[in-house]
């Protein structure tokens, strides 16, 4: 397996297995075999307790390292969730998308190799659910009052501002 500086903090250490929550070691598998995939050849670390325990996280196509923690059906609906809000801030200009994993640092109070929604459990993907929403509804309102020529579009990118600098 290839190490890198982005992947040496996520995997296990020499040796050591991956763990379930429910104590079993994980298996790698073919993704297609637990769920349903856009990658042709794509690999997930399964509960070796699967399908009784249905947890798993995909693997890096390159390195096979998790992409994350192993995460049952409700972990995973919330990290998707979680993504799905996430990735507004930085695609929809608000943020740059280190300013935006500096933010998700601060949200989940974690090392910044450890920004990743992959590494979140329920509480702090429903904190980044929470926040993205909230960010995102103040910069509409910011928007639509730049449009009525109340000049606000010039404090959309304050709060990026303020999560990089802190």
């Amino acid at each position: 397996m290839k190490r890198n500086k982005h992947t040496k903090s996520i995997l296990p250490a020499a040796g050591c297995k991956l763990y379930c929550h429910c104590g079993r070691p994980a298996v790698l598998r073919k993704a297609e075999e637990v769920c349903r995939t856009h990658r042709e050849g794509a690999m997930a670390y399964v509960c070796s307790g699967y399908p009784a325990c249905d947890s798993f996280v995909l693997a890096h196509p390159d390195t096979l390292a998790p992409m994350g923690s192993l995460a049952g059906p409700e972990l995973r609906r919330l990290r998707f969730e979680a993504h799905k809000q996430f990735d507004q801030l930085h695609q929809s200009g608000i943020m740059t998308r280190r300013q935006a994993y500096v933010w998700l640092a601060q949200v989940a109070h974690a090392p910044m190799s450890h920004a990743h929604i992959g590494h979140l459990g329920e509480y702090y993907c429903k904190e980044v659910i929470r926040e993205s929403k909230a960010i995102l509804k103040r910069n509409q309102a910011l928007a639509k009052g730049a449009h009525k020529g109340k000049g606000g579009v010039q404090n959309v990118g304050a709060y990026a501002a303020r999560a990089s600098a802190s």
